[in-house]
């Protein structure tokens, strides 16, 4: 698989993020999905280069925190205010 093929998904993930923002679960999930593809195509340059692959584990372990900190984030809206709609008004009062 190329690079220029990886790189297409991962900014029609990035366009889609900024234009759509309804949920906080929709973009959290895009986000995991834009993380996971960049892991690919890390994965893949470190395979065509022959290079060392500790730098993805410092991205996965990036990710990991980056999923739970999103989780809590969301639980914790939605027991202050019912739903995990971004556009509410109270929810900038977070």
């Amino acid at each position: 698989m190329k690079m220029e093929e990886m790189v297409l998904p991962i900014l029609l993930m990035v366009l889609i993020y900024l234009v759509s923002k309804m949920n906080m679960i929709n973009s959290l999930i895009m986000i995991e999905y834009i993380s996971i593809m960049v892991i690919i195509t890390m994965m893949i340059l470190i395979k065509t280069v022959n290079m060392e692959n500790h730098n993805v584990l410092y991205f996965i372990i990036l990710m990991i925190t980056e999923s739970v900190l999103g989780l809590s984030i969301l639980i914790s809206m939605i027991r202050t205010h019912g739903n995990d709609f971004m556009k509410s008004s109270s929810v900038l009062k977070l």
